[in-house]
């Protein structure tokens, strides 16, 4: 994906967007139903190149973009604090599900810093999660946490900010797939 200048995606956070966003990861995801007339053919022609086919072992079953996206990202924040450009996938199989989401930005620097304020209101206590620690994988410094009974990881890529929500028992090898 090219990003241009005239068309990068602007970021809109309130003045604490990590305590906004902190909001949004207690509360529970509930997935809204892609359109009736939305074939899995005209899905799969239309995903991003960042955004994976399959994470271990589980398919991607539904992508939500544009502005449906960014409604679902504000009302578990809260808030207005969706970028231009935001993307839920939602993931099933033998093996569990996933939700992988992603927030592009248009400057690496802040992503990195919403990520850290994440981590940062998430080490205090009474936020629902547990268990936060910082990780590194090939070369990728990730945050992974205990919730709402699975397994949460947090890292940012290049103009990306991922969540990936997963149930435990294959949280490892997703974390391996994303990263």
């Amino acid at each position: 994906m090219r990003l241009h200048a005239s068309s990068s995606p602007k970021i809109t956070l309130h003045p604490t967007p990590a305590v906004i966003i902190l909001l949004a990861l207690i509360t529970v995801y509930m997935p809204i139903p892609a359109a009736a007339d939305q074939t899995a053919d005209q899905a799969s022609s239309s995903i991003p190149e960042f955004i994976p086919r399959t994470i271990a072992g589980m398919e991607l079953v539904e992508l939500i973009d544009g502005r449906r996206a960014a409604a679902i990202i504000n009302r578990m924040h809260h808030g207005d604090v969706a970028t231009q450009a935001n993307y839920i996938a939602e993931y099933k199989g033998p093996p569990g599900s996933a939700t992988y989401y992603v927030s592009l930005y248009d400057d690496p620097r802040r992503v990195v810093t919403d990520m850290e304020e994440m981590a940062e209101i998430m080490a205090k206590e009474g936020h629902g999660f547990s268990h936060l620690m910082p990780r590194v994988k090939n070369d990728v410094v990730f945050y992974m946490a205990l919730g709402q009974g699975q397994a949460h990881y947090f890292f940012a890529r290049d103009l990306e900010l991922v969540w990936l929500a997963v149930d435990v028992d294959v949280a490892e090898l997703a974390i391996e797939d994303v990263l």
